[in-house]
């Protein structure tokens, strides 16, 4: 399969100037940004219901309602969902005479869906919500003057873990199950004194914001960045050319020069190996695949004691999968 570049469900590459990197192992490291498909393929479901999340012991408390706002941005954000929070059900609750008691979770689900039609409903519990704190000591130790000192230390750790679940609403059937977990910690210490206290709230929020931000790359496709190791070698000085016009966003300018380096006469086998695998490199983050594959084992029939070439031909197999959900999930939006 080909993905064209200007496709806007392919693989979207730009290169970041200040990232090209010169290695002394003969290679030139370029940061590319690419799209990654969600874990979670939730495309049929135009409209989230935002649930209840509840603590450990199953009520709702201050903590419990930061999870549920940090989730209903998480849903917001991504663009892809019309998000029904707390406020939105209630009124449509109220507005058909609903008569829904207590928690709003998977007992409570299909009255409602008979209301909103195809949506899925999101509820979940904090299964760890805890800061944790060491305090210690350093042996007495003596400074250039000779005047003994103790050095006290704090050490603290916040670990929140949140359950969330995926309803659909009209089938009553669990769409995902996922549990999110964040952890951050912090030191402090002073010498001769108490060690300063840690800002327990601040590793608290930070755990909040990794849990929303790992839920967005559950629930809807996003961008990351890789890192591509093109090969270089005083023989290919396209190699370099063609790094310049990606930079300046000229793609098939660049897979062209590629290209001819590829196909020069007289080359040795390991240098024109590096010329095919330089082209399937770039091929693969075109979405050219089978190309890519293709130059890939050129590759490996020129220079079989090369491993990267072998790897090559999984990661492009890999990144092909991934293309191919991307564009499944992509579709029509």
């Amino acid at each position: 399969m080909r993905l064209s570049r200007k496709n806007s469900i392919s693989v979207f590459i730009f290169f970041i100037l200040s990232t090209l990197l010169f290695f002394s192992c003969g290679t030139k490291a370029v940061q590319i940004q690419v799209h990654r498909p969600a874990e979670i393929n939730l495309k049929k479901y135009a409209k989230v219901a935002m649930g209840d999340i509840t603590n450990a012991k199953g009520r709702k408390d201050a903590h419990a309602k930061d999870v549920s706002d940090s989730i209903t941005s998480a849903f917001f954000e991504t663009g892809y969902f019309e998000v029904l929070d707390r406020q939105h059900l209630q009124n449509i609750i109220e507005e058909h005479n609903l008569k829904l008691s207590g928690l709003l979770d998977a007992d409570s689900a299909p009255e409602l869906g008979r209301i909103i039609g195809t949506s899925a409903l999101v509820y979940g519990r904090i299964q760890t919500d805890k800061y944790d704190e060491e305090r210690s000591s350093s042996d007495t130790w003596k400074d250039s003057k000779g005047k003994s000192h103790k050095t006290h230390y704090r050490k603290g750790v916040y670990t929140l873990a949140v359950s969330i679940k995926i309803l659909d609403i009209e089938t009553s059937q669990i769409v995902a199950t996922k549990n999110l977990q964040a952890s951050y910690k912090n030191k402090t210490r002073k010498t001769d004194g108490t060690a300063p206290k840690i800002d327990d709230n601040a590793l608290y929020t930070s755990c909040l914001n990794r849990i929303k931000a790992d839920l967005k790359k559950l629930i809807a496709p996003y961008k990351k960045m890789v890192e591509a190791n093109f090969q270089t070698d005083s023989k290919l000085p396209e190699t370099e050319s063609a790094l310049n016009q990606f930079k300046i966003d000229e793609w098939d300018t660049g897979v062209s020069l590629l290209e001819d380096a590829a196909s020069k006469p007289g080359l040795e086998p390991k240098v024109q190996a590096k010329a095919y695998y330089n082209l399937g490199l770039a091929q693969m983050y075109s979405g050219q695949f089978d190309e890519a594959i293709e130059n890939f084992k050129k590759a490996m029939i020129l220079n079989p004691k090369e491993d990267r070439y072998v790897d090559a031909v999984k990661t492009a197999k890999k990144e092909q999968v991934m293309a191919d959900k991307l564009e499944m999930q992509q579709r029509d939006n």
